[in-house]
């Protein structure tokens, strides 16, 4: 079965005004059809890729001292949780068991401490302080890789712009200050039967505005609900998997689709099962208000939701994928 999600070759974005029209009308086109595309020549370094595939594996590859001496607060989202620690199905309210993934995660590095504009984000909850683990060149490597992936989100979010017939600076002040999220999503080695139910991520849709997604891996896993069949997403080389979540498909009326995924088990066992993977999670500015775009908006199409906060809404999501019992 050929790959169903569309590459979009980025060089095109930085041509002429011709060339970003055409390529806005794909991404629209994988928006509104897939919610899923994977973009080429995105400017992200091979070796920033590798120095951060190798320090993540070497961490989660430490004693569980280690790992644990960084182990997230719970609402932080900031430093490592355990395997089985969350249940992102049960954001859908699915109680499944928990998913078979350990995790390590940071927010926006250096957060002004004399702003007062960040004070009251901290105040609601947001810009927690990254914790780090003893691992030489760890902290340097993953906020190098951060800038990357916040650089790289805001271009998208221009290109997105365009796509819904919007200047392409309409998101600008509206994912400035994001309260965006860096992933190590680390699956390690399956030894034993998982329970009835139980996935390495279960079914979900993403929080947000949208997902940058590095894989480079055989093992795969990464699965995409299309048409009530569950189609698999094959790593392309040297590309990002890009997909939208709620909260754009909110912005947008549902003129694009926030589609459901998920990491299904391998079917090998014992250590070539092993699966690392790096979301960045683009999370709008907390206090960025979603109501419907102007362009997906009309007489004969009215808003759908009311607005909300992305503040508000990451919340509510992430308590819900928390409520698990680990056992």
């Amino acid at each position: 079965m050929p790959d169903p999600v569309p590459l979009i070759d980025l060089a095109r974005a930085r041509g002429s005004a011709h060339d970003r029209r055409r390529l806005a009308r794909q991404i629209d086109d994988a928006n509104c059809h897939i919610g899923f595309l994977a973009v080429v020549n995105h400017g992200v370094c091979t070796q920033l890729l590798d120095d951060m595939y190798a320090v993540t594996a070497e961490f989660f590859d430490s004693d569980e001292s280690v790992k644990l001496s960084v182990r997230a607060e719970p609402g932080t989202d900031r430093g490592y949780m355990p395997p089985k620690s969350r249940a992102l199905a049960r954001t859908r309210g699915q109680m499944t068991p928990a998913d078979l993934v350990e995790f390590f995660s940071i927010g926006l590095p250096d957060v002004p401490g004399d702003d007062p504009w960040f004070g009251e984000a901290r105040r609601r909850g947001h810009f927690h302080d990254n914790i780090w683990p003893a691992i030489p060149g760890f902290r340097a490597i993953w906020e190098r890789y951060y800038a990357e992936m916040a650089g790289l989100a805001f271009d998208m979010m221009r290109l997105f712009a365009l796509a819904l017939g919007l200047d392409e600076h309409w998101f600008d002040d509206k994912v400035d200050r994001p309260i965006s999220n860096l992933f190590a999503n680390h699956y390690p080695p399956l030894q034993e039967t998982p329970d009835p139910g139980q996935l390495r991520i279960g079914e979900h849709t993403d929080y947000g505005s949208l997902t940058l997604l590095y894989q480079r891996d055989v093992v795969g896993g990464l699965e995409v609900r299309l048409d009530g069949v569950w189609v698999p997403v094959a790593p392309v080389a040297d590309s990002f998997v890009v997909n939208i979540g709620d909260l754009m498909a909110r912005w947008t009326n549902d003129r694009w689709t926030s589609t459901l995924h998920r990491v299904q088990n391998p079917t090998l066992t014992g250590p070539a099962s092993r699966r690392l993977s790096l979301p960045f999670f683009c999370q709008p500015n907390y206090d960025a208000v979603i109501e419907t775009v102007p362009t997906c908006v009309s007489p004969s199409t009215p808003p759908k939701y009311p607005a909300i906060t992305a503040g508000q809404n990451v919340t509510d999501k992430t308590d819900a994928s928390f409520a698990v019992q680990v056992g």
